[in-house]
């Protein structure tokens, strides 16, 4: 089976392209499936690059194309019986419900029509499955649901826990994922903020007047971020809005302790081997975060439980379940 994965342009992110590279390794050192991947050339900005992504990717001819990221749109330049699409969330749609034209536009473009137009449509959580149902109706039936798996480069490193001034660490910046929040539960408490992504001036702003002390990580390749996982003693994921959650079953896999959101998926994700709060509620992040670092036997517990709810999603699981769905397909 020739497969070809299609990923989104460079600068647009990495979790999807981190998660979809361990993917297809896995899938190369078996027999049963040959990937590649290939990459639009143009960022999603604008109907211009849109047209142009489409007309690039009907050059591509396996006997199969797997759609990944959020390029929903180049299935329409694919053969509709060769067609395999993962959707990962619906964030554009959450962005944009306000603003009815852009709201429409996305809504065909990504969603509706390259999920009629595919072969087999994908979501990596059964929370983006209930939201495409509410997007798109009955068209969401038939989605599967295939969960992310993390690289086996997150490997689990022991760490002496410092309760003295531990270093808690942060991915990402954008809004939905409550850095201002998690900035204002930590505020006076003698700790080390590590934060993966870009950061505005306001963002730098409210870590200056709070005297919150940071680092800051762009651009991160997965080596570097594997590092920043072990040097950390708490992951602070403590987001508004996922389709999945990956920093959680990274964190585990490495055997941190996690504190992140009490809303699916994160709650689904994380089993038994976090700690759950109130996102929305400053009070609630600080008094989780707290009490993983004060209270020792609590802590070890979610460290543990994580470690074991992390081997439900190794690669090589998710990997063979995509394999058996290009198999279905091509039969």
């Amino acid at each position: 089976m020739k497969i070809v994965f299609v990923s989104r342009s460079p600068g647009t992110g990495h979790s999807i392209e981190m998660l979809f590279k361990a993917v297809i390794a896995e899938l190369s050192s078996g027999s049963r499936v040959s990937p590649s991947q290939v990459v639009v050339p143009y960022i999603s900005q604008g109907l211009r690059n849109v047209w142009q992504n489409i007309q690039f990717v009907r050059n591509v001819n396996p006997s199969l194309v797997h759609v990944t990221g959020d390029i929903h749109y180049i299935v329409l330049g694919c053969k509709a019986s060769q067609t395999v699409l993962t959707i990962h969330d619906c964030v554009i749609l959450e962005r944009n419900r306000h603003k009815s034209l852009r709201f429409m536009l996305f809504k065909l473009l990504w969603y509706y029509l390259p999920m009629r137009r595919a072969a087999i449509v994908t979501t990596v959580s059964e929370k983006t499955k209930q939201e495409l149902h509410q997007y798109v109706g009955k068209l969401a039936s038939n989605v599967v649901v295939v969960p992310n798996g993390y690289d086996p480069a997150f490997t689990f490193k022991p760490k002496s826990f410092s309760t003295e001034k531990p270093i808690l660490l942060h991915i990402g910046t954008s809004a939905h994922k409550n850095l201002k929040r998690l900035v204002e539960a930590i505020d006076g408490l003698p700790c080390r903020l590590v934060i993966v992504g870009q950061l505005t001036d306001l963002d730098k702003a409210g870590l200056t007047v709070r005297r919150i002390e940071y680092e800051q990580h762009e651009n991160t390749n997965q080596t570097d971020l594997i590092e920043l996982y072990e040097r950390c003693d708490i992951v602070t994921f403590v987001s508004l809005y996922e389709g999945f959650g990956m920093p959680v079953l990274e964190g585990q896999a490495v055997g941190r302790v996690v504190v992140t959101s009490n809303i699916s998926p994160m709650t689904d994700v994380g089993g038994a081997g976090a700690c759950y709060v109130d996102a929305t509620d400053v009070v609630a992040i600080r008094r989780g975060i707290l009490r993983v670092w004060q209270d020792e036997p609590y802590r070890n517990e979610l460290i543990r439980a994580g470690r074991e709810n992390a081997r439900q999603y190794t690669i090589d699981k998710i990997a063979a379940r995509y394999a058996d769905l290009y198999e279905r397909l091509l039969n």
